[in-house]
């Protein structure tokens, strides 16, 4: 019976590791499609290897006593992931910014070692314990070995479900694998009670359960850093230096919205241009605004103060953010929210809309969903004749593959398109069906002197010439990973510029 429970215990742990490590991944480098093929993979070489050695290790006399000591060494592995993981990574992003390619190489091996070893070493009982099953059994090895990966695969669900639909999300990250690491350690004191491995085994996953209930540490540190939680979505992050409050998501590349506590609007950047975005109607006077991407809540604050008749609705995917951006960030209570994938909203939402951004994309990655050409069909079967769309997309500098390709995708649809460079890693195109001449313009929004002024002062938006000879992105072929991969890649490899002598 103890086999067994070991055999479906090591299955729910490693997912439950593979689950909690991806949440400690995605504060620093996101969660990708490329993240997660790093991840699961490492995973994968970690089982591989561990199971090798495990077969190696079944042919020993000794297998059962081996499993203790092994059940343990993966418990205190995983124990210690909360801890050392967010060093290692935030000490690899620090590279990454650098451009330090060769140290980088060697943190990144060194975080996959770190997922990797607890996996190996989990990998390394599943023949233990079938070695241990087919001795003492008369059925045949194919019964046995069946039955063994059956439990496997069980506890793998349990894991799986359990880490990613309840501990997680209630105990957090880092509770949830110490509370896995104390089960596993519980599993192998009760497979040798009689033993000194056994009674250690037994102390320590009790002492893991009470770990539990302790703080865990700090994710990602971050100066003036005033509050952060996880949801099943993302790493949330608020900070404060006393006159401007800050929201960062995940890897924390880019602010996602701002609230400075004297009460000003935010009306440069990224949000002075939303704030403008009724000058590109052609009434300009918006009667339906659609925020594909909460967030904080910035968008919505700054347009119901500056156009108190527009009726706003916004779409966040996750709820926890809703929270944040009402706790920390001024929401206005009259804004409609909806919890949602912009996508799916989209394509179900009937209603049509003067203005819509598009602010959901994750930074450096852009959302192949939210590009793509079908998209942007069901978005314009959404607007109001004269209505415009923004689209938020991040770059590297002078390093335009990604915008262009989803530039191209949007003419596709879209009749005119303007764009214009925020600062060095954001551009906003804006979409319309109607020329740049039939533009209302800021005058036509009546707004008072001061903000005027500002919106006037922002760099003007020009006509976007894409390379018609790219191909437009599809739901079934939207690489937006690959370019922006291909994208980090080169600024990793560009050479430093010398020195003047």
């Amino acid at each position: 019976m103890g086999l067994h429970l070991a055999a479906f215990t090591c299955g729910a742990v490693v997912m439950a590791a593979e689950l909690g490590a991806s949440r400690l991944v995605a504060p620093f480098f996101g969660t990708s499609t490329p993240v997660w093929a790093l991840l699961i993979g490492a995973v994968l070489l970690g089982l591989a290897v561990g199971q090798a050695l495990g077969g190696r290790m079944s042919a020993r006399s000794d297998t059962r006593e081996l499993l203790v000591p092994l059940l343990l060494a993966a418990a205190f592995l995983i124990f210690l992931l909360p801890f050392v993981a967010p060093w290692l990574m935030a000490g690899s992003l620090d590279l990454f910014h650098r451009g330090s390619v060769a140290l980088l190489t060697a943190m990144a091996l060194g975080v996959t070692t770190l997922l990797a070893l607890p996996l190996v070493v989990l990998g390394a009982t599943s023949p233990l314990l079938l070695e241990r099953l087919t001795a003492s059994s008369t059925e045949p090895v194919g019964a046995v070995a069946g039955r063994l990966y059956a439990l496997s695969t069980l506890g793998s669900l349990a894991g799986t479900y359990g880490a990613g639909l309840v501990f997680i999300p209630s105990l957090g990250t880092s509770r949830s694998l110490w509370l896995f690491a104390a089960l596993l350690a519980m599993v192998a004191g009760a497979l040798g009670l009689d033993r000194r491995l056994g009674r250690l085994g037994a102390v320590a996953g009790v002492f893991g359960l009470l770990f539990v209930g302790m703080r865990p540490p700090a994710v990602k540190v971050r100066p003036n850093a005033i509050f952060e939680t996880e949801s099943a979505d993302n790493y949330i992050q608020v900070t404060d230096d006393g006159a401007r409050r800050n929201l960062y998501l995940n890897e924390g590349y880019a602010v996602q919205s701002v609230y400075y506590r004297d009460g000003r609007l935010p009306l440069g950047d990224v949000w002075g241009y939303y704030a403008l975005a009724p000058a590109w109607t052609s009434s300009g006077k918006p009667k339906r605004a659609l925020l594909l991407g909460l967030g904080g809540g910035t968008s919505a604050r700054t347009l119901r103060a500056l156009f108190p008749e527009l009726e706003i609705t916004g779409v966040e995917r996750d709820a926890a953010v809703v929270e944040v951006a009402t706790r920390f960030f001024a929401l206005p209570g009259d804004i409609k929210v909806v919890i949602d994938d912009g996508r799916a909203f989209v394509h179900r939402d009937r209603s049509r809309y003067d203005l819509v951004i598009v602010d959901a994309f994750r930074f450096p990655y852009v959302p192949f969903q939210l590009c793509t050409v079908e998209f942007f069909r069901t978005l314009s079967a959404r607007i109001e004749p004269g209505g415009v769309v923004l689209l938020n997309i991040g770059r590297d500098g002078a390093e335009r593959s990604v915008v262009e390709s989803v530039a191209r995708s949007a003419l596709e649809v879209f009749a005119h398109l303007r764009s214009v460079d925020v600062h060095e890693s954001t551009t906003l195109l804006v979409a319309t069906h109607h020329s740049v001449e039939k533009d209302a313009g800021i005058l036509a929004l009546g707004l008072a002197a001061p903000h005027a002024a500002r919106l006037w002062a922002l760099p003007q938006a020009k006509p976007f010439h894409v390379d018609r000879t790219l191909v437009p992105l599809s739901d079934d072929r939207a690489p937006v990973e690959m370019l922006t991969d291909r994208i980090l890649f080169a600024r990793l490899t560009r050479p430093e510029p010398s020195a003047d002598p």
